[in-house]
């Protein structure tokens, strides 16, 4: 049995940015795995590029649901060409009108974002730190280090902490819910049925880790199933976890 710290990434809106983007700033549909250990770092207080080794994929697992159903919209920003302090007046002449596609919910003026992660890792030290700094509920930033943000600073978000869990892993499992979103290697059946089962499924290639130098590891990105519906997959996967909930999930690896 492994225990599992479970926790919510909300917001208003998000820009997860492609890597590979240039003169349009495309966004992912999820936080990237590699975001998600960035932003648990900066709430732990953790400087810059410190923390890639203790958060890799074989020492940290991470999986992540979207609770609610998402949408894109692409908005002109007017981005400022800053190289001093003196230039965030917007004094520059040269600015630079970019499309940014944010993620945003379905209906703006009433729902947020919202991300919920189960994340496990081999140092009970960590395990605790993490889970003292999530469930502090007093109504303040609960950070030792940066503000949350959704991917950038301008959108800032804020967690909200659901309590641990025990979870088994399996293999080989039949044609079950699967909650988090899904590693393509993994799936071996998804059920297309009608009815209540509802799927705006996409497929997107995430980065999930970095080296000391910030580059992709070998293991360092994977193609994963992501359901905008909000609702779990229903599917044959070789490889789970079963939560003491009644929930599966699997990890982002």
């Amino acid at each position: 049995m492994r225990k599992i710290l479970v926790f919510r990434l909300q917001g208003k809106m998000a820009h997860f940015r492609r890597y590979y983007t240039n003169s349009t700033a495309l966004s992912y549909w999820v936080p990237p795995r590699t975001t998600v250990v960035g932003i648990i770092a900066g709430l732990m207080g953790w400087s810059r590029n410190s923390y890639y080794e203790v958060f890799s994929l074989g020492r940290c697992r991470i999986a992540l649901q979207t609770v609610f159903p998402l949408k894109k919209q692409i908005q002109k920003l007017n981005l400022l060409m800053v190289k001093s302090s003196n230039d965030l007046n917007g004094s520059q002449k040269y600015h630079s009108q970019t499309p940014t596609e944010l993620v945003i919910p379905q209906n703006i003026r009433d729902e947020i974002l919202d991300y919920r992660v189960w994340l496990s890792h081999n140092d009970g030290n960590i395990m605790k730190q993490l889970e003292n700094l999530l469930e502090d509920r007093r109504p303040v930033y609960q950070s030792r280090g940066i503000s949350l943000g959704l991917g950038v600073a301008s959108h800032l978000g804020w967690t909200v902490f659901d309590g641990t869990v025990d979870g088994e892993e399996i293999n080989d499992t039949e044609i079950v819910p699967i909650s988090s979103i899904v590693p393509i290697n993994l799936i071996q059946d998804i059920d297309v049925a009608a009815g209540e089962r509802a799927y705006r499924l996409v497929r997107e290639e995430l980065p999930l880790e970095f080296d000391s130098k910030r580059r992709i590891t070998e293991r360092g990105k994977g193609d994963m199933v992501i359901n905008l519906s909000g609702r779990p997959i229903w599917a044959r996967v070789s490889a789970a976890l079963r939560l003491g909930d009644g929930n599966y999930i699997t990890w982002m690896e």
